[in-house]
């Protein structure tokens, strides 16, 4: 067998490794009333981002057996008091958002990082979210949890280098063509971001 100068190492960030922190508020209980699931703030330069993990977070928390107000009658309820943008939600109190959505219990979602990097000797994929469950009467944060996906391999071979540059490409494509972007490392985030959140 050959020699091969190749290297590739794996790296997943320490929060895979470490358990996951979480807030839960002392003495709260999964709601029998629904969760208004607002629209994610996307501080990544990625603009699929928000809309893929958002579907996620709806799957993770219908999964868990909470009923949610979502999508459309959301993004409505938002226009009504002068919200078009996930980031102008801080211009409103959650007790205002909450009367305009319908909904006593907010979910907010912050997509801190959404990178899929091929440098060829390097290829880097990156995901993080922040969930945060708030109480539209008080503002009390009742839950709070991130997640991260994460996985980067570095080529020291220039062969095998040129060899993953096209295959990332191909990922890539494809899992944009299916609006999947980032799904292995997306769906990671996600169920993290989820974990410490009590199921109903």
């Amino acid at each position: 067998m050959r020699a091969r100068i190749l290297l590739v190492v794996t790296l997943f960030s320490a929060a895979c490794a470490a358990k996951q922190a979480y807030f839960i508020a002392p003495g709260f209980a999964p709601p029998a009333e629904p969760v208004a699931l607002l629209p994610f703030e996307n501080e990544s330069v990625d603009l699929s981002a928000e809309d893929y993990l958002y579907k996620l977070a709806a799957g993770r928390l219908a999964a868990k057996g909470y009923s949610l107000i979502q999508g459309e009658p959301v993004l409505e309820g938002l226009k009504g008091i002068g919200i078009t943008d996930a980031g102008q939600m801080a211009s409103a109190t959650p007790e205002i958002i909450g009367r305009a959505v319908g909904s006593g219990l907010l979910c907010y979602g912050t997509i801190e990082d959404f990178t899929f990097q091929n440098l060829g000797f390097v290829v880097r994929k990156s995901v993080k979210l922040r969930l945060k469950l708030v109480s539209a009467a008080t503002g009390e944060v009742l839950y709070e949890g991130e997640g991260t996906g994460r996985d980067i391999k570095v080529y020291l071979d220039k062969d095998e280098a040129k060899k993953a540059f096209v295959e990332q490409m191909a990922v890539k494509l494809v899992q944009n063509m299916l609006k999947s972007p980032l799904a292995k490392e997306a769906e990671k985030a996600v169920a993290d971001a989820a974990a410490g959140l009590p199921a109903r």
